[in-house]
């Protein structure tokens, strides 16, 4: 199946046939299917229509994509923990070798996806971010 410029094995996952895209990693890849409720175990071969037509659809504009509804975190009836911190930062890696590098954990209602920047527009991101650092004479501009 050709997508977007990349041809994808059609005997491979679709899971890892979308890692061939720059800037998609496995992580990446099983959010994606989530969101467009596609199975992870699925064939290239094995998607529909409507399925290759909402994957490209998605991988060529993330931002113009609607976003799902919100699904329940919990069972219907039950309540929410009340320790919950949606704000506190979590350790990135599960070992001790994070080396103090922390992601804030995401909040319910946003979006990751909305921003995400696949092939030229990451090379490009990448590109001008380099060049910035260049400008303003960092340590890592110059290496």
């Amino acid at each position: 199946m050709h997508l977007l410029g990349h041809n994808l094995p059609d005997h491979k996952l679709i899971r890892v046939a979308l890692t061939s895209f720059h800037g998609i990693s496995t992580h990446t890849s099983s959010r994606i299917l989530a969101r467009l409720q596609i199975h992870e175990q699925a064939l290239v071969s094995g998607l529909t229509e409507p399925q290759i037509t909402a994957l490209s659809a998605f991988l060529s504009s993330p931002s113009n994509t609607p976003t799902p509804p919100p699904t329940p975190i919990c069972p219907p009836g039950a309540t929410p923990r009340a320790d919950a911190q949606w704000g506190q930062a979590f350790p990135v890696g599960g070992g001790g070798g994070s080396k103090g590098k922390a992601r804030a954990a995401v909040r319910p209602g946003e979006d990751t996806l909305q921003d995400l920047k696949i092939e030229t527009d990451l090379r490009r991101a990448v590109q001008s971010d380099i060049a910035h650092m260049r400008t303003i004479g960092t340590y890592r501009g110059k290496r």
